[in-house]
């Protein structure tokens, strides 16, 4: 194996594949990036079971076609770090790869594998290839924007019971979901399919596919984002970037019992004028158990924290809002990410009283729904 590339285009493509190298790996080739070198492309892989990444590099001078396996963190920091225009790559006999740059020389030693999974138990993981007519295509920049809005809202940590840590994808009748929970919040986001050509798919992702989407995706070239159901894996395609998630198996909450219909209280406000003033109120709140009050009352909301022993912060700001009142108590870094991810200047909030879900209509088609707390005193 030997090719020629631009340094910048190298560093990039390592950067695109970077999320899939295992930090800690249980076997080490899963530290790696599989290099293959064609007739006149550069393709690199990286997996970690959890996520896989391919990325195509075209337009590489290839003088010797041919495969190895680098380790990842070492070949990632080199590349960066080089500072001539252009890398040659070149495998050596002596199980090495040499990269020269300028008057610049590395070698890094090639990890033994094998593309054959069955040929040694240090064998690179298969990743599949993405042939044929997806089951599914949307707008890049809307996906980006769904990923966006319901990422947040995914639990830290893994439910025994529910799949809560995840980010469920559906697809039905032209339309796509996203929804993202943990189990006292939520967020869902639909928009339409560019196309659907089978039956309705349900998935639920490791985030961290979506993250690796949002990072690199809007860099790639093309409007669309085509989409694979594959059995135990969902793959992605935009540009030259492959993404593939492992599916998780448990199950996910039901969330269209969740989301409540409208409420008698429904309320409108300007979302940043909102978001100051939560900001404002909650240094006032116990961080390990934040608990801010919103007193509704005609045209006028109230956002009240106090804390013994530090003080107490009070805030009002004007909204639409005709009624007899409501005062509900949740916790502030809950609102302040959904105001965060809202898409519009103006939100609505509709709540039927204040023991029940808070519904915020956050943008055209974007449902948040957070649990109020019971601390209304």
């Amino acid at each position: 194996m030997k090719f020629l590339i631009d340094r910048l285009a190298f560093r990039d493509a390592l950067q695109r594949v970077e999320m899939g190298i295992d930090r800690k790996p249980t076997r080490p080739v899963l530290g790696g990036v599989l290099i293959e070198a064609n007739n006149d492309s550069v393709v690199l892989m990286t997996s970690d079971l959890d996520i896989a990444v391919r990325y195509r590099i075209d337009q590489v001078q290839v003088d010797q076609t041919g495969w190895a396996v680098i380790p990842g963190r070492e070949l990632v920091d080199v590349v960066k770090d080089l500072e001539s225009e252009t890398v040659t790559v070149c495998l050596k006999e002596n199980d090495q790869c040499e990269l020269i740059a300028g008057e610049d020389t590395c070698n890094l030693v090639t990890m033994e594998s094998g593309l054959d999974p069955a040929a040694t138990p240090e064998a690179f993981p298969s990743i599949p290839t993405l042939d044929g007519q997806p089951d599914l295509t949307v707008d890049k920049q809307a996906f980006l924007l769904m990923v966006s809005s319901t990422r947040f809202a995914t639990a830290r940590v893994q439910d025994n019971r529910f799949a809560t840590e995840g980010v469920l994808l559906e697809a039905t009748d032209g339309e796509i979901t996203l929804v993202g929970t943990d189990g006292r919040r939520m967020a869902r986001i639909r928009r339409p399919a560019l196309t659907h050509t089978s039956d309705r798919q349900r998935s639920v992702l490791l985030p961290k596919v979506l993250d690796q989407i949002s990072r690199h995706g809007q860099d790639e070239g093309g409007d669309e984002l085509a989409i694979y159901f594959l059995n135990n894996l969902v793959g992605f395609r935009v540009g030259n970037l492959e993404s593939f998630g492992r599916v998780l198996d448990r199950e996910y909450p039901n969330y269209a019992n969740v989301i409540p219909a409208e409420g008698k209280h429904v309320i409108r406000a300007h979302r940043e004028s909102l978001s100051k003033k939560l900001r404002l109120v909650s240094h006032l709140t116990q961080d390990s158990a934040a608990v801010v009050r919103l007193q509704i009352s005609a045209d006028q909301m109230g956002v009240l924290a106090e804390h013994e022993g530090r003080g107490r912060a009070e805030a009002t700001l004007e909204v639409d809002y005709v009624g007899e009142g409501l005062t509900a108590a949740f916790n502030p870094a809950f609102l302040l990410d959904g105001l965060k991810s809202a898409h519009t200047d103006q939100i609505e909030l509709q709540m039927e009283d204040a023991s029940r879900p808070a519904k915020f209509i956050l943008g055209e088609n974007f449902d948040y729904v957070v649990m109020p707390l019971s601390t209304v005193g």
